[in-house]
């Protein structure tokens, strides 16, 4: 007995010094590398003339009464500095009008709320809301066209706070969205994999990644590129964002029973080619899903998962089958979205200690440690007029792909772990999302700050 206390006792001494006492592994070494590199960039806030002018020129619509004019001016404004949305945001004594641009949410200028509530009688006008409900969130859509033709689409959302009503306007434009296949940055490898899946008659694509990465985008995209008269193309949405010319869009009614499964059973009796749908969310949806792309269609849709790889163990979660899911699947492809450096105003950096360090540290996790930093150049922005004064300017894609080889299939129907997939992966010239990454900030094309906020 006393044996064997000594040997509890010496157990208890080996886990104290490898958990507690122990020093710290490389990822922790990492990620102080990583908080260094992020502290020492320069910040500064987005800044423009232009906002000024916008003011200006809301104000002096609203004190004329023309309140369509103001509504115009914002949202041309939006598209002017490369907004996504138009925040309303209401406070105890002013509102604040907010535009997301490069995902970054900045203050344009104020409104009084005597102001505001002009903008808002408007708004909901226009969209189709009900004037005199403030107590219950609204959501509608309208349009508007500029420079003669172009037509643009404004989704807004209203929610019920403390101090009034808070409105968003998603700005869509489509020339914006739906760009030519070869603008989306993937490099060659990937791009090539995409290619191939994208011409097969059947199988399943699936687009990955949180909201904001792009989805969207790169799913029109697709979507725009098989796009012919040749094909029925049908899509099931929630909500239709963009109008393909010849394309079916369908848009998701929960009230009059139009749901996801109930959806996609009715387009496959519409004799398709390809079904895009919107997302996936549950097993029913997945389950008619993966049932058309093995019965001839090409069906393409989005999950919410953090990498290609995982996007295997959430759809195995959700129940179906993996000798299904190694049949019907085709191909992942998930991704982020990062700020592109302001071509402008961008200047070469000298590499600090730090950013060595972390160039060696994520090149060495991801495989990449035979090439060297010494010919690496970093660079930085100096700030102008083109980027607010931001350092960026528009956003870029990037990407992990995985296309499903027989090896990889067999590794599925087998139960194989996500490690397993991958290792099989790179040797079909799977590049991760923070390989490419490091790869377009060292071409230039962003800055190994961002790739790290992001990646």
């Amino acid at each position: 007995m006393h044996q064997i206390q000594k040997y509890a006792i010496l157990l208890v001494y080996i886990y104290i010094y490898s958990y507690v006492m122990a020093p710290k592994k490389d990822s922790t070494s990492t990620e102080e590398l990583k908080n260094a590199v992020l502290a020492q960039e320069e910040k500064k806030e987005y800044q423009s003339d232009k906002f000024t002018k916008i003011e200006t020129q809301v104000k002096d619509a609203l004190s004329r009464q023309a309140t369509d004019d103001a509504l115009r001016d914002v949202s041309i404004w939006a598209l002017v500095v490369w907004s996504s949305d138009v925040h309303y945001e209401c406070f105890e004594t002013y509102v604040v009008v907010r535009f997301r641009i490069d995902w970054v949410l900045v203050d344009i200028f104020r409104l009084t709320h005597a102001e505001y509530k002009k903008i808002v009688e408007r708004l909901k006008y226009a969209a189709g809301l009900k004037l005199n409900i403030s107590n219950v969130p609204q959501d509608g859509k309208y349009s508007l066209k500029i420079d003669g033709n172009k037509k643009i689409d404004v989704r807004v959302s209203t929610l019920p706070i403390h101090y009034g009503e808070n409105i968003v306007c998603r700005i869509l434009d489509s020339q914006k969205a739906i760009i030519d296949f070869e603008d989306l940055w993937f490099f060659w490898t990937s791009k090539r994999m995409l290619e191939r899946a994208v011409s097969q008659k059947d199988g399943m694509i699936l687009i990955t990644g949180p909201t904001g990465s792009g989805k969207t985008t790169t799913l029109y995209t697709i979507l725009n590129k098989l796009n012919s008269r040749e094909k029925k193309i049908i899509t099931l949405e929630d909500p239709i964002e963009y109008e393909l010319e010849w394309v079916v869009q369908s848009e998701i009614d929960d009230k009059n029973g139009i749901t996801f499964q109930s959806g996609l059973k009715a387009c496959l009796r519409q004799d398709p080619d390809i079904i895009m749908v919107w997302e996936i969310r549950d097993y029913e949806t997945l389950n008619t899903a993966t049932s058309a792309s093995l019965t001839g269609h090409l069906v393409l849709s989005t999950l919410h998962t953090k990498s290609a790889a995982d996007t295997l163990d959430r759809i195995i979660n959700m129940w179906l089958k993996p000798y299904i899911l190694a049949s019907a699947l085709d191909t992942i492809i998930a991704q982020r979205l990062v700020r592109r450096i302001c071509p402008d105003c961008k200047v070469e950096k000298k590499k600090t200690p730090q950013d060595i360090g972390i160039l060696e540290a994520m090149m060495k996790e991801t495989g990449m440690q035979a090439l060297s930093t010494d010919h690496m150049k970093l660079y930085k922005w100096e700030w102008c007029s083109t980027c607010n004064n931001s350092g960026y300017k528009g956003r870029m894609g990037v990407y992990e792909i995985i296309t499903l080889n027989e090896k990889i299939r067999d590794l599925i129907r087998s139960w194989g772990s996500v490690e397993e997939v991958i290792s099989e992966a790179r040797n079909w010239d799977l590049i991760t999302m923070k390989e490419d990454g490091i790869l377009k900030a060292i071409k230039w094309f962003t800055t190994i700050e961002e790739i790290l906020r992001v990646v």
